[in-house]
């Protein structure tokens, strides 16, 4: 496959840097961008770390674009294959085996350099979890490799400090200029807006990041050790994606909406943001209730369009109740969620991509990375909106990439009462945020 100039642009700026990100948007080819950057680089001994259904896809795409002999890490007990020069395998596999994959990169093989890739990055986004210790953190991985290389279109998923364990390795002195060193509680100080907030059955106040400021600067600090493009500057005749809030009737709510009337827009970000099992449980039980009305929506939405619908969903239940629906009315439905084995997910991107399906249902959070779906339809439902702008990205870009020749149309579907505002309104809040840290990365590199 021809590389497109800003692949070439972007795999040089990758190649001229120990440490380096590629935050390009979504859909815009960054995983070519990669490999195009271990031949400028000079390197084939590489450690790809990945969500487990994108091991496959960088399986095949490394054999495509260089000649190498990969091996998939499956398993924590996979022998690593002496002919291998380049190991692929999930974060959880890269934490247990850190320092046997530490081992493997420094080993003398024909004075061949090693680099290291992490796919969806922002799964490193905390100091705290175990998988940013071991790859980020001190004597983590990133200090085997002569290269690395983090890449992922949504770098904030939620505030500022979601950049911390990136910016304190790739920006280690731009960072100190500002806030005087490497140190989480001066970094949230300036970047961050922290809040104390006491929480019902806890002794103490609980210290929460809430927002982000100076986010001119922090774009500027970016744009010294990171790519950023979107879909637009780097595809001009990338059809339009857009979208339609539609409210949906339902019924047996009645107890929901007494409970969240009680509550203010603040307490309901509060409780979103600990993961509050009542609130949990409450959308749960909303979205099993929009499944009737939902189903009547994409039946008659599969009925007009010449291709299939991707439709997303966050509830096991939700989606489990929506198959059952449509196939009530014929459909040709299949689902994709965290149950799902990533061989399969492989064959239901191939049946949804050759007409085989009138409908996929997918789990948003299970469908955000490597599902190239676009030559299969242009149309999308949702039907559980997350609050997370980036999380909602993600999905879309499963049909809105390089490669798709028509527009994108996107139906959100929403009870209309007060919790599904509350979401909406905290998803709009994070994404003006990361609207302003984007643009402001993308002035400064120019």
């Amino acid at each position: 496959m021809e590389l497109l100039p800003h692949q070439i642009a972007d795999a040089k700026f990758l190649a001229s840097r120990r440490i380096a990100g590629c935050f390009n948007g979504m859909g815009t080819g960054k995983t070519r961008t990669a490999l195009e950057a271990l031949i400028e680089a000079e390197v084939l001994r590489t450690i790809i770390i990945g969500p487990p259904i994108s091991l496959r896809m960088w399986a095949a795409e490394a054999v495509d674009h260089m000649v190498c002999t990969p091996q998939i890490l499956a398993k924590g007990s996979t022998v690593i294959d002496p002919k291998a020069d380049i190991l692929i395998c999930s974060y959880e596999i890269a934490t247990k085996r850190q320092h046997e994959l530490m081992a493997w990169a420094r080993e003398p093989l024909n004075g061949m350099r090693a680099a290291m890739i992490c796919d969806e990055s922002h799964a490193l986004k905390s100091t705290k979890a175990k998988r940013t210790k071991a790859i980020l953190g001190r004597g983590g991985m990133v200090e085997a490799f002569e290269h690395s290389w983090f890449l992922t279109g949504s770098p904030m998923t939620r505030w500022a400090d979601d950049l911390i364990p990136f910016l304190f390795r790739a920006a280690p002195q731009e960072i100190k200029k500002k806030i005087g060193a490497l140190n989480v509680d001066r970094f949230n100080l300036r970047y961050c807006i922290v809040q104390e907030r006491k929480f019902s059955g806890a002794r103490f106040p609980v210290k929460m990041t809430v927002g982000s400021r100076n986010l001119d600067e922090l774009g500027n600090i970016l744009s010294t050790c990171a790519t950023r493009r979107t879909l637009d500057d780097v595809w001009k005749d990338m059809p339009s994606l857009t979208h339609t809030r539609l409210a949906v009737e339902v019924s047996g709510i009645s107890a929901i909406n007494r409970a969240i009337n009680k509550m203010t827009l603040g307490q309901i970000e509060q409780a979103i943001a600990q993961n509050d099992e009542h609130l949990a449980t409450m959308r749960r039980e909303m979205g099993v209730s929009m499944v009737p009305a939902a189903a009547d929506f994409i039946w008659q939405r599969a009925d007009a369009e010449q291709g299939a619908i991707l439709v997303g969903a966050w509830h096991r239940e939700v989606i489990d109740a929506l198959v059952a629906e449509l196939r009530g009315k014929k459909l040709k439905v299949a689902q994709l969620d965290g149950r799902t084995p990533a061989a399969q997910k492989s064959e239901l991107q191939r049946q949804f991509n050759a007409g085989e399906l009138d409908v996929l249902v997918g789990q948003i959070g299970a469908m955000g990375v490597s599902l190239n779906l676009q030559q299969g339809g242009n149309a999308i439902v949702v039907v559980e909106e997350d609050w997370s702008p980036s999380v909602m990205d993600q999905f879309y870009a499963r049909l809105h990439r390089m490669g798709q020749g028509k527009p994108v149309h996107v139906d959100t579907l929403y009870v209309d009462n007060k919790l599904a505002k509350a979401v909406h309104t905290i998803s709009m809040a994070k994404r003006r945020a990361h609207t302003a840290t984007s643009d402001a990365h993308q002035e400064a590199a120019q």
